[in-house]
This record gives structure tokens, sequence and C-alpha cells, in this order.
């Protein structure tokens, strides 16, 4: 089987120094991970079981890089064991209709000539790498690599901010020219995916902090990737957190105006139903069905009726605006 196709196994490409990434046919990932030149990367998937035993025959890994590729825990970690670096990182998953918001998980293994990455389901920023390859993106080292990974994870998390940000505008216009309509489940969409961001995001900060790691037997190369990840996902976090706020403020904004323009409506039916009293007094004294109302007899009384009820209300009017009560809704 190892001849036709390695189980589990997504994708393997080469790349030697100076020259372009290259994909690995099968049979040629062996002499590549023999060779003493340029660097490997394999991806594979968790889900197969036998990935497993490929990897062991062919890749010689410490056995906490290999327990992290068995896929079981999907916590963020990082850690190095003789020289290994490996762990488990955020990257979104990649849906084919729509731009997703759920956050994958991609575990890895990664020393100086060797990137081993493995999922369970399609990931962005894997995809975006390797297509990048066709483009002419070329790491020098395997940790490079790695690097690019996750810059691609970040370029594709400020695709979807970038988004989010262009609904907060369109929101807050609409809120400062009082043509406010409901866009509670836009903002709460736009919170939503600010936090299920934030918390791998802050997670991966945390794993990639540089005192963590001051006594990890890793090369220079390594620990200065590291560094420009920790800032650059550092960065990635305070705009997550800023559009995090600015989305609850304008939730409080906009429950505020709501609020105001219920409580203008509920005035205006006191008012009309304050101002309607008086006549509808007047209405339910002459509907009683006892003797001696006045104007029973005659035909003047419906007219003299109408006239009391509308002087009450007018009589009512004034003493309401004597009293200094604003009738304006």
């Amino acid at each position: 089987m190892d001849k036709e196709h390695p189980p589990g196994l997504i994708g393997a490409w080469r790349a030697r120094p100076g020259e372009r990434v290259v994909p690995l046919a099968p049979q040629e990932i062996g002499p590549a991970l023999g060779a003493e030149d340029g660097w490997v990367w394999l991806h594979v998937d968790l889900v197969d079981q036998r990935m497993q035993g490929w990897l062991a025959g062919h890749c010689p890994l410490p056995a906490a890089a290999r327990a992290i590729l068995d896929g079981h825990d999907e916590s963020l970690v990082l850690g190095q064991e003789a020289g290994t670096l490996h762990g488990v990182v955020a990257d979104m998953q990649m849906d084919m209709d729509r731009m997703s918001t759920t956050i994958g998980r991609m575990h890895f293994a990664l020393t100086d000539r060797l990137l081993v990455t493995g999922r369970r389901h399609p990931l962005e920023a894997v995809d975006r790498v390797r297509r990048s390859f066709a483009e002419g993106f070329s790491p020098a080292t395997a940790c490079e690599l790695f690097e690019g990974i996750v810059a691609a994870f970040c370029k594709n998390t400020n695709l979807r901010l970038n988004e989010a940000t262009r609904l907060l505008d369109a929101v807050e216009d609409r809120i400062v020219t009082e043509r406010l309509s409901d866009e509670r489940r836009s903002l709460k969409e736009v919170r939503r995916l600010a936090v299920s961001l934030h918390r791998p995001v802050a997670g991966m900060v945390a794993l990639f902090e540089e005192e963590d790691r001051e006594d990890w037997a890793l090369s220079e190369a390594t620990h200065a990737v590291l560094h420009r990840l920790s800032l650059r996902l550092e960065r990635l976090d305070r705009e997550i957190v800023m559009v995090n706020d600015r989305a609850r403020l304008l939730q409080e904004e906009m429950a505020a105006e709501l609020a105001d323009e219920s409580n203008r409506s509920l005035r205006a039916m006191a008012v009309m139903s304050a101002l309607l009293l008086p006549g509808t007094l007047v209405v339910g004294v002459f509907g009683m069905n006892t003797a001696g109302l006045p104007f029973s007899v005659g035909e003047s009384g419906f007219g003299w009726a109408m006239a009391l009820g509308v002087g009450a209300t007018a009589l009512f009017y004034w003493l309401l605006r004597r009293a200094g009560i604003s009738l304006r809704f």
C-alpha cells in the first residue's frame, strides 16, 4: 500500500534550497525524508487510524509528538521533546459554500527539516498555503513553512474581522442618521464571531510567549519564528477585542434607542388615553339607563351631549398644559 498511497496521507511536498516547492509522489517520500537538504511537509488525515503506523515507520518522531498526532486531544498545546516542536493550534475549517466561522484544530510536529500536520476537517490556512506554492511561495525552512500556515490563519481571521467591521459601520450609520432598524441579530453574530475567535487566538498567544520556552532545546531560527508569531497573534487578538467592544457598545446604544422609541410610543398612547377620558366619562353618564337624565327629551340632546364631551376634553387639555405637563409625543 505504501507504494500506491500511504494511508491517511492528504499531501506531501518538498523544497530544496533555491528551488520551488514541488509535490511528492508516494514513492518519493522515503528518499526525500532521508535527504540532507531542503524540507518535507506531510499533511495527514487524523481520522484514518492506519496513518499512525505509517508515520511511525517513516518519520522518527519522539513519543510526545506521536501522541499529539494521534488527534485525541483538541486542546491548544505547545511542547518540545528532543528538539522536535509539537502541539495543537487553531485554524478555520474550510467550507466550500461560504466563509466559515467554525474554528478547527491543526496538530503538528516540527523539526528543522520536517513538518507533519494533521487535521480532522479541511482547514483554510493549510489550503491557502498549498495553493500559494503555485504562486511562488517557497519557504526556506520547515519553521518558515509553519510560520506561513499560522500567518495564513491570521489573514483569514482578518478577512472575517473586516467583514464584521463593515457590518458595524453600516449599523452605526443607521443609528446616527436615525434610520434605526432592529439590527440586534447582526450585532449578536458579530459578537459571537469575536468571542469564538478571541478564545483560540488568546490561547495561541499564551502558547508562543517567550518566557515559557526559554529552556527549550530549539534552534535560534525556531525561537525567532515563535516570537514573530506571538507578536502577530497578539496584534490580531487586540483587533478582535476592539471589534467585540465596538459591537457591545453599539448593542447598548441600539438598546437605548429602541427603548427610547418604545417609551415615545407608550407616551403617545398615554396622552391619547388621557385626552379621551373626559369624553368617555360624558358618554358613560349619558349611556346610563336611569330616569332623570338631562337632554333626554327633545331633539337637541345629542348635540348638547357632544358639545359637553368636547368641552370637557378641551378643559382637561388646558388643565394639563397649565400643570406644565408636556403633551409632545
